[in-house]
């Protein structure tokens, strides 16, 4: 039930609160608030006596601008005007308090003179036209269903209400589901992803590891290294350092590709001693993009390089660097992320097969005495120094 605050105008009788009171076995139906608009007590006595027992509350008002001004502010569900409001009608009021209080039942009570003011009541809002002089068990079975009338708009817009409520609930609900998809969603695509690059990382590996695992000497396990490279990463110079007895490093293999015939192999013996030393207890792939790049990590030695990008990565075998593998090529071509992940699996396994090679070859000899690499290296003919690619690559070992 709902308990409403009314103010009584002065001479009337008091508001009816009849809460509590059952209605006909509508127990669980809404209560209603009734406002009685009619300058005259008789009226309101009359009415109040009719909808005795029907209403949670009933208030009153004696002209139209008081009855705004009461509708305004009030939960008003039921209104009931008298036809004769002194200089006003009642039909007028209606129709005002309909257009922008639309969910309320309005009544019109008194003498309607014709058929046309009938008519116009009911284009008003009005739910029924009840003259006050006809029978009293008439009048109040007329306004009975009114209240009933009341009451089912009542409960209508308290079900809307419900719906709402719980439309809001289900759409917060529904953009929180749609947000834990979205997640989800990109969680499965970083799944798959991650999946992808892994398999694509075992495939490389297991192509890689069936060519390498066969070279058992250091020139055919560097020049099937080094094409390996160059059929993934794409056209690039390549260079491979070893270390030596004594130390430093030497130039194993290189890959010549913009660099002039002459000035090849002068150069790639010169980065033997300036990047090898320098990276050989480097983690990982590092990548030198940038002239900034290469003075910042070979100094003075920077220049060998100039306007070139490089990927540089020591290959170890339990912990030892076996050798350096240099890339590099024109800046205007630089390397990417998959070359980076491309050239870091490569180095691991041929670090891997550099090691398998020197265990093959020192297997008579206690392992501290086996020495450096330079120990196994091939010997070749002069002739054999550069062999001819389909691409026009040279390379040496």
């Amino acid at each position: 039930m709902h308990d409403y605050k009314r103010n009584t105008h002065e001479g009337a009788p008091k508001p009816t609160n009849v809460s509590g009171i059952s209605r006909a076995g509508e127990d669980d139906a809404p209560g209603v608030s009734a406002l009685v608009v009619t300058p005259r007590a008789s009226v309101r006595r009359r009415v109040a006596s009719l909808l005795h027992g029907q209403l949670d509350s009933i208030d009153y008002a004696s002209d139209c601008n008081e009855a705004v001004e009461r509708v305004s502010t009030s939960d008003c569900d039921l209104i009931i005007i008298e036809r004769a409001l002194g200089d006003s009608d009642g039909i007028d009021l209606l129709e005002r308090i309909s257009t922008n209080h639309p969910a309320i039942v309005g009544v019109i009570v008194g003498q309607i003179e014709n058929t046309e003011d009938a008519v116009r009541a009911m284009r008003a809002g009005a739910s029924d036209v009840i003259s006050i002089q006809s029978r009293c068990a008439e009048t109040a079975r007329r306004l009975h269903e009114c209240v009933k009338r009341a009451q089912r708009v009542r409960m209508r817009d308290a079900r809307v209400m419900r719906l709402k409520k719980l439309c809001h609930k289900l759409d917060s609900a529904r953009r929180e589901v749609s947000g834990q998809v979205g997640d989800l969603c990109n969680d499965l695509v970083e799944a798959y992803r991650d999946l992808s690059e892994q398999f694509g990382d075992v495939k490389l590996a297991t192509e890689l590891n069936a060519v390498m695992r066969q070279e058992l000497d250091i020139e055919s396990l560097l020049r099937t290294m080094l094409e390996f490279t160059l059929s993934k990463i794409g056209s690039t110079n390549a260079a491979v350092f070893l270390p030596t007895s004594s130390g430093d490093y030497s130039l194993g293999a290189y890959v010549n590709y913009d660099i002039p015939k002459d000035a090849a192999e002068v150069m790639m013996d010169q980065l033997a001693d300036s990047i090898a030393p320098k990276f050989e207890e480097c983690e990982g792939v590092v990548t030198l993009a940038s002239n900034a790049d290469l003075d910042e990590a070979l100094g003075s030695d920077a220049h060998w390089l100039s306007d070139q990008g490089a990927m540089v990565i020591s290959c170890s075998h339990e912990d030892e660097c076996l050798g350096v593998l240099t890339i590099f090529r024109s800046q205007s071509r630089p390397f990417g992320q998959e070359d980076e992940r491309t050239l870091s699996i490569i180095a691991k396994l041929f670090g891997e097969q550099l090691g398998r090679v020197i265990h093959v070859h020192h297997r008579h000899l206690p392992k501290d005495q086996w020495g450096s690499i330079d120990g196994i290296e091939p010997e070749y003919d002069e002739d054999d120094d550069f062999f001819g690619f389909d691409d026009g690559y040279g390379f040496a070992a």
